[in-house]
């Protein structure tokens, strides 16, 4: 299915997708390329980031790869500016990059804690604000899509209680923004994964031994964990114009994990 015209088409527009250098990340940048987007694979690994984009450009796409802690201010700027100046406009943003470290809640320090949310949390508002003030600036609407977890709802696994309030976080910048700036026809939106099989979701449990209420038998209804592709499928929806009449949404995309 050629999935560049219809509903789902991004044809003409610019995407940058944040901590697309692997997993969930790259499969979003990967779709919107086969989409017709032109995107900017963003990631703090350059090398990863570069190895993404010469692969939708092998393919036929159109990309580009930015190095960005979006962490830091000065970064996420240049990130957005490399998407105007290499191709003229910013129509999308997805904020996907994330850390996702577990420790006991009693173990858990100023430092851990802050190091989290600085990316998680504070990354996502410094993307957001500087996105929301370029698409302003061009008068031409937008669509951002956060990617945050169902574990901003309830819990998944055990040790998690830092991420889980970053997540939490973000979906209330998710619904805040979405209210002050749909005038601007800026919509924004979020996509909530359950459990989904990453390189770096395998990484962040090696070292603790995974429990908690997901890992349960029957607690995924449809029966299976996530692919990044069903995280990219619906941040896709999101992005186009087949959710034109949708923002400030939570989307779960959970395998049925939360009416379990």
């Amino acid at each position: 299915m050629d999935i560049s015209e219809g509903p789902l088409s991004l044809k003409d527009k610019t995407a940058v997708v944040t901590g697309a250098g692997a997993g969930i990340g790259q499969a979003i940048a990967q779709l919107f390329a086969q989409a017709g987007a032109k995107v900017v694979v963003a990631d703090i690994n350059a090398d990863a980031a570069e190895s993404v984009a010469h692969a939708i450009r092998e393919a036929g796409g159109k990309a580009v790869a930015a190095a960005a802690d979006v962490s830091q201010d000065v970064q996420v700027a240049a990130m957005l500016d490399r998407a105007i100046s290499e191709f003229g406009s910013l129509d999308v943003l997805v904020n996907n990059a994330a850390i996702f470290p577990k420790k006991p809640f009693l173990e858990v320090d100023a430092a851990f804690w802050d190091k989290l949310h600085s990316v998680n949390l504070r990354g996502t508002f410094l993307c957001l604000r500087e996105a929301i003030r370029r698409m302003q600036a061009q008068g031409t609407g937008g669509a951002i899509v956060n990617i945050s977890s169902v574990s901003s709802m309830q819990a998944v696994v055990y040790h998690n209680a830092t991420y889980n309030a970053s997540k939490a976080g973000v979906n209330s910048l998710t619904k805040t923004t979405a209210l002050e700036f749909a005038a601007d026809g800026i919509r924004v939106n979020a996509v909530l994964p359950g459990g989904v099989l990453t390189a770096g979701a395998k990484a962040a449990g090696s070292n603790i031994e995974l429990k908690g209420p997901i890992m349960g038998p029957g607690r995924i209804p449809l029966g299976k964990m996530g692919d990044p592709e069903d995280i990219a499928m619906a941040a896709l929806f999101f992005a186009s114009p087949a959710s034109r009449l949708i923002t400030g949404q939570l989307l779960a995309v959970d395998g049925g994990f939360q009416v379990s």
